[in-house]
């Protein structure tokens, strides 16, 4: 799905109102004080659209794997009825101690995408940030991160899905700089602020909405970040 194929924006061409919903574990809940990446996708359609033009809804819920997703699905997801789902997990189902496996993991992600669907709702699916394998304990889980990011490649493109692929960009950041990633870091599983900053900075540009001018000096650690890591891309 390419970005002019959300619903999103002839509701917004006809002044519907719009209801955005970000579906997760900890890297969409509100893990630190300070603007979230989250604030971002709104502050961007609400500086292009103006206030009132929707609902932004964060039903992030820290620990969460795509089975707890489903389980809470019908109480904190189709209950707001969105018109947009931006979706980010798999961080807690590579743990070896969650007891899912690869082919359950692929499973519960197409079930939640035909349940969106189902909902009339457009899916936006990001890949964690790439994760401090050398810090992640058990290296089991690590090994099992990086497999697990592959397998939501893999499901955005065979449900033609848009697909923020953090964990590639990232990737190439922490391979080739690690001293500037952990910048960027909280720990080995989370990001930090700017971190926060950064994933917000790149989801404003793959969905073509504006960063005002006189917000860049207060997001200049996160635009320096995006540079950066737009050299590592070519």
């Amino acid at each position: 799905m390419e970005r002019s194929d959300l619903k999103i924006w002839g509701m917004l061409e006809r002044r519907e109102f719009i209801r955005v919903v970000a579906f997760g574990a900890s890297n969409t809940q509100r893990y630190l004080p300070g603007t979230h990446w989250f604030d971002y996708v709104e502050m961007g359609f609400k500086n292009q659209f103006g206030g009132g033009c929707g609902h932004f809804v964060n039903s992030g819920i820290s620990g969460n794997t795509t089975l707890d997703l489903l389980n809470r699905f019908d109480r904190e997801l189709a209950f707001y009825k969105p018109d947009l789902v931006i979706m980010t997990i798999g961080g807690n189902d590579c743990n070896p101690a969650r007891n899912i496996d690869a082919d359950q993991f692929r499973a519960n992600l197409h079930l939640l995408s035909s349940k969106i669907k189902a909902l009339g709702s457009d899916l936006l699916v990001q890949t964690y940030y790439a994760c401090d394998l050398e810090m992640i304990d058990p290296p089991q889980r690590a090994e099992l991160m990086v497999k697990y990011m592959q397998i939501v490649r893999e499901f955005a493109a065979a449900e033609n899905l848009m697909l923020n692929d953090n964990d590639m960009r990232w990737a190439r950041l922490r391979d080739n700089d690690i001293d500037t990633y952990r910048l960027l870091m909280l720990n080995s599983m989370h990001v930090n602020n700017l971190g926060n900053q950064l994933i917000g900075l790149d989801l404003l540009r793959k969905l073509h909405l504006p960063l005002k001018a006189d917000y860049r000096n207060q997001c200049s650690g996160g635009l320096l970040a995006q540079a950066l890591m737009d050299k590592y891309e070519k």
